[in-house]
């Protein structure tokens, strides 16, 4: 992807990207560990491409270090063309092709 972020940002953005299997190039399914800049990426990127998996929590309990990496992450992907940020979740995406988004 051709997304202009931070270094940290971008580690952070990898790590919320499944890396095998069916879904490999995509958004995982379910968050990393909280514990790690890739749960706030991962929430981050989620608001752009499909915000009913998001939490609000996440957005809540992040440090203003967090916070960056969640403002980064969103400015990016809105910065994308919205066919190319929906293929990045798979529920998204059946739900779009199925015509009931």
């Amino acid at each position: 992807m051709d997304m202009k972020l931070s270094e940290r940002a971008a580690a952070a953005f990898t790590a919320a990207i499944s890396s095998k299997g069916p879904n490999m190039g995509r958004l995982k399914r379910s968050a990393p560990p909280s514990n790690t800049d890739g749960y706030y990426a991962w929430h981050a990127a989620m608001l752009s491409v499909n915000p009913h998996k998001a939490s609000i929590g996440a957005h809540i309990m992040a440090n203003a270090e967090q916070r960056a990496i969640m403002t980064e992450v969103t400015d990016a992907l809105d910065a994308m063309p919205k066919g190319k940020r929906i293929e990045l979740d798979a529920d998204r995406a059946g739900l779009e092709r199925m015509g009931v988004w």
